[in-house]
């Protein structure tokens, strides 16, 4: 997460503003965006303080209390699709692919399906050249 710019900063440029500076310059002066140069002036108008503002973190996932049955589902049902894990969950919530997919991303559970059988050898051909991928070397007949 980025930090806050510190409070010196932001006390010269207020400082340049109320000299009578431009907020386009003072932005440029000191490589700070203008809308944020503006949020600071109202954040000072309206509260009287320039401080940072205090992290607020963003809502509660809501799957969050669901976490041991998400986890049961997936090892039960390994190869099923996001959209029959919410099918199966619906018992208990309603919720979205898109919030079930994050929440599995959460987990750090992958549903990425993996090849039981060894790959075979069959090399892809090159569109470009017109080879036979591993057998080049040999003429076609």
């Amino acid at each position: 997460m980025a930090q806050a710019y510190s409070l010196d900063l932001r006390e010269r440029i207020l400082k340049d503003y109320d000299e009578g500076v431009p907020v386009d310059d003072v932005a440029v002066q000191y490589s700070v965006s203008r809308s944020w140069t503006y949020s600071l002036i109202k954040q000072r108008r309206e509260t009287g303080s320039i401080g940072p503002k205090p992290y607020k973190p963003g809502p509660k996932q809501k799957l969050a209390p669901y976490e041991k049955e998400v986890r049961q589902l997936v090892a039960d049902h390994p190869d099923a699709t996001l959209v029959e894990y919410c099918e199966m969950l619906l018992e208990q919530v309603s919720v979205s692919t898109a919030a079930l997919c994050d929440f599995l991303r959460h987990l750090k559970i992958t549903r990425k399906k993996r090849r039981s059988v060894p790959s075979s050898d069959i090399a892809r051909m090159s569109w470009k050249t017109g080879k036979n991928g591993k057998n080049s070397k040999k003429p076609l007949m």
